[in-house]
């Protein structure tokens, strides 16, 4: 069974396809600025190395986008298929799925929907990949279709957890609440930590930093979820690339007052101008920490707060699930960068928490271990794999529904 994993945006097609009988990636790429006169290709044969780098083609729009995939996955020179039938589902990232799925589910037109109807919850993401689904039905529909929804792992969290201290009629006729989201990444971590502690699943408690250009963590009670930083929207919680994360409620009055800006002008403010960017002007973290090293001050200020807000929410986490057997970091900017880890855990050794640096260093870009042997929470590097897990969760559908 082969799975094409898609990631969509309103501009981009990620997509990767995943042979299930040895869980291996055999073609990976993404097809850029759909829409624009410099939309472009880029794809790697995972079988022998071919690949296209940024290869000029016309993509209009996502029809045109998926049939430039599917043909280049067929095509002779460097393709891995033979025909569009050796591909026995697609399955789709999803960021929203509210309270509606608590599991991957076969996309029908009321699932489609449901996908519009929340993507307020997901502003970002949610209609992007809506156009990804309507392409490839068009394009390809005799592969059954299936949606993966990042919210679903947080189905979990109990009501004091997700419900906010506001009139309840907003959650009860406006269904507001703490979704969350990274859940697809969280799902992977769980099993995976399963797998390196030797320990079941539902008996583990853990703290899991998913750090990125969008950032969340989440607290795992008995490996399911317990709490997570993200809200109704992927807004709430840590510092990211171009969202502010928390923030006093009345700033956004203010603000809104002083420049006069409207409902909409205030959204894209906070989702896509504040964060690193808007602090700082730099959003990419790579660029930000050389502007720090090199003596920046506005970068220096901002990789500290950056920090103390994700250390705030691991303590604040460790005190919701009492017991803490592991802490995780997953995601580019922890996977890569060690000396963020070192900023995070630095000075918690009091709470149980004792981080071995020279394993830290030595691990960068690698899975393992990275806590002294005397630690009495284990600190781990997992790099995530979410098309993985949401291949696998296709394949599972799939099966239920054969």
């Amino acid at each position: 069974m082969k799975i094409l994993v898609i990631n969509c945006g309103s501009s981009t097609i990620k997509f990767q396809l995943i042979d299930m009988e040895n869980n291996n990636v055999i073609a990976k790429g993404r097809c850029d600025k759909i829409g624009y006169e410099d939309s472009n290709l880029i794809y790697k044969n995972m079988l022998n190395n071919k690949r296209i780098d940024e290869r000029p083609i016309d993509m209009p729009d996502h029809k045109i986008g998926m049939k430039v995939l599917l043909e280049t996955l067929q095509d002779k020179e460097i393709g891995v298929i033979s025909n569009i039938e050796d591909i026995s589902a697609i399955g789709h990232r999803i960021v929203a799925g509210g309270d509606i799925y608590s599991k991957a589910t076969l996309i029908d037109e009321k699932v489609i929907q449901d996908i519009l109807d929340l993507a307020e919850i997901a502003p970002l993401h949610n209609k992007g990949a809506l156009m990804g689904i309507n392409a490839l039905r068009e394009v390809a529909s005799n592969i059954p279709n299936i949606a993966v929804f990042d919210t679903a792992f947080h189905q979990t969290i109990p009501d004091y957890n997700y419900l906010y201290a506001i009139n309840r009629k907003y959650y009860e006729e406006n269904k507001i609440r703490r979704y969350g989201a990274h859940g697809t990444s969280y799902a992977y971590i769980i099993k995976r930590l399963s797998e390196l502690m030797n320990k079941p699943k539902d008996t583990i408690n853990a703290i899991v930093c998913h750090i990125g250009s969008g950032a969340s963590i989440c607290a795992i009670k008995n490996g399911k979820s317990y709490d997570t930083s993200m809200g109704y929207t992927p807004l709430e919680g840590l510092v990211m690339e171009t969202r502010c994360g928390d923030i006093d409620p009345a700033i956004i009055l203010k603000i809104m007052k002083i420049e006069n800006l409207s409902i909409e002008d205030m959204d894209d403010l906070l989702n896509k101008k504040s964060g690193r960017l808007g602090y700082t002007g730099i959003g990419d973290f790579r660029l930000m920490s050389e502007a720090a090293r090199n003596g920046n001050e506005y970068a220096k200020t901002m990789r500290k707060i950056q920090a103390n807000r994700t250390k705030k929410y691991i303590g604040a986490y460790m005190a919701e699930l009492n017991h803490v057997d592991a802490i995780v970091f997953t995601g580019g900017i922890m996977e890569n960068n060690y000396d963020e880890i070192e900023m995070v855990i630095s000075n918690m050794e009091e709470l149980g928490i004792e981080l071995d640096e020279e394993r830290n260093k030595a691990l960068c870009r690698n899975e393992g271990l990275i806590s002294k042997d005397s630690s009495k929470i284990k600190l781990y590097i997992i790099p995530t794999n979410e098309e993985l897990e949401i291949a696998k969760q296709t394949m599972e559908v799939v099966k239920n529904n054969a």
